[in-house]
């Protein structure tokens, strides 16, 4: 078994996630006594929205997520390779925060914090 992390990962102690939890305690708290509210968005999102970016660096941090069951199966006999995954993981907020504000703007406040 390998016992290192993941390369870019990290494993952290109890004092070094005390240290962690504090901090974001602190600045939520400071947020919240600003009027900014938390949202929460998905960490995976549709493939298609991802795979509109711009281009560039961008496209080296897509992870796709294959498909899976009987949607692999068929995607695996198309033989065509952009079929075998309709899922990526999300490489920053821009994309889920852009979707979550058109998806709700009626409901929210504008500015939205």
């Amino acid at each position: 078994m390998k016992i290192n992390a993941v390369k870019g990962m990290n494993d952290y102690l109890p004092s070094e996630v005390e240290l962690r939890d504090y901090i974001q305690s602190t600045i939520l708290k400071v947020y919240e006594k600003n009027g900014f509210r938390r949202i929460m968005t998905p960490a995976v999102e549709d493939a298609e929205n991802i795979d509109k970016s711009e281009g560039g660096d961008n496209l080296n941090l897509v992870f796709k997520i294959l498909k899976r069951g009987e949607k692999l199966e068929k995607a695996l006999a198309s033989g065509d390779e952009k079929e075998l995954s309709d899922l990526g993981l999300r490489y920053d907020l821009t994309l889920p925060l852009s979707r979550y504000y058109a998806g709700h703007k009626e409901i929210l406040p504008s500015p939205m914090k």
